[in-house]
C-alpha cells in the first residue's frame, strides 16, 4: 500500500514532467516561424549601385518581370537599386538584372539565357534615383511604372501594370498600358504629351495655368469632365477637343478602353 506522502511525490513528478514538455512544445512552436523567416530570407537579393551621368544622359530599362521606379535627384550620381524575390532559391540563377554603363547612359535590362525553366516564379523590382537632366525609355515592363521629376523626355511602352508620372518636363508619350495611367501635368514642351493603347482609365490632372492644345479620339467609355470652365467640344461619337489657357503644345490621348478624367491639380 503507497502511503499518501509518497503518492504525492509520484503526482508532483508527473505534472513537473508535464510542465516541461508543455514549455519545450511552446519553444518549438515559436522556432518554426522563425526558421521559416529566415528561409524566406535567404529566397532574397538585393543588388545596390551607384554610377555617374552626365546631363542630357539617357537611361533604358526593358524586360523586367515586375514595377519600376524611378525618381528624380540633385546631382550627377545615379542610384541603382534591384530587389530580387523567389519562393524557390534556384529562380534566382534565372532572369537576372544587368545594368550596363554606355558612352550615353545606362541600361538595365533583365536577361534570359534560354536556359531557364517555364515554372519560374521570380519578382524583380527595380528601384532608380537619378539625375532630374536625363531621359527616360521604360520598355516590356511586367509590373507598375512610377516616375516623378525628370525635365528629359520619357517614352513607355508595354507596360503590364499602371503607370504614374509626375513633375515631368519633357516630351512624353505612354503606350501599350494595361492599367490605369495617371498623369500630372505641369507644364509640357513643344513636343508635346501622347497616351495611346490604355486597357483601363487615364486620369490627367492638369494644373490650372497649362497652356495646351487637347485632343481625345477613339475612347471607349467616354470623357469625365471634372474642370469647372474648360469647354470640352464634342467631334463625332468617340473625339473630343479643347483648348487649356491660350493653348499651345498638343495633348493627345487614342485608343483608351476606359474613361478619360480630367481634373485639376
Amino acid at each position: 500500500m503507497v502511503s499518501p506522502l509518497v503518492s504525492g511525490a509520484i503526482a508532483l513528478l508527473i505534472l513537473g514532467s508535464y510542465a516541461k514538455q508543455q514549455r519545450a512544445e511552446a519553444v518549438n512552436v515559436h522556432a518554426g516561424p522563425a526558421g521559416n523567416e529566415w528561409a524566406q530570407a535567404m529566397n532574397d537579393q538585393e543588388v545596390h549601385q551607384t554610377y555617374q551621368l552626365a546631363a542630357g544622359a539617357h537611361v533604358d530599362v526593358s524586360n523586367i518581370s515586375g514595377p519600376v521606379s524611378i525618381e528624380a535627384t540633385e546631382g550627377s550620381s545615379a542610384e541603382v537599386h534591384i530587389y530580387r524575390k523567389a519562393n524557390n532559391s534556384g529562380d534566382l540563377a534565372y532572369r537576372k538584372v544587368s545594368v550596363e554603363q554606355t558612352s550615353s547612359g545606362l541600361t538595365i535590362q533583365q536577361k534570359n539565357d534560354g536556359t531557364e525553366r517555364s515554372s519560374i516564379d521570380l519578382l524583380n523590382r527595380v528601384v532608380l534615383k537619378v539625375p532630374r537632366l536625363v531621359s527616360v525609355t521604360g520598355r516590356s515592363i511586367s509590373g507598375d511604372f512610377n516616375i516623378s521629376g525628370i525635365s528629359g523626355a520619357i517614352d513607355l511602352n508595354g507596360i503590364s501594370g499602371s503607370v504614374d508620372v509626375r513633375h515631368f518636363n519633357g516630351a512624353l508619350t505612354v503606350s501599350g498600358v494595361s492599367g490605369n495611367v495617371r498623369l500630372t501635368v505641369e507644364r509640357i514642351n513643344d513636343a508635346g504629351l501622347r497616351v495611346s493603347g490604355v486597357s483601363r482609365n487615364v486620369y490627367l490632372r492638369l494644373a490650372s495655368d497649362l497652356n495646351a492644345e487637347l485632343s481625345v479620339g477613339n475612347t471607349t467609355a467616354g470623357v469625365s469632365n471634372e474642370i469647372q470652365g474648360l469647354a470640352l467640344v464634342g467631334v463625332g461619337p468617340s473625339n473630343y477637343s479643347a483648348r487649356l489657357g491660350a493653348g499651345g503644345p498638343r495633348i493627345e490621348v487614342s485608343g483608351v478602353t476606359g474613361f478619360i478624367v480630367l481634373q485639376r491639380i
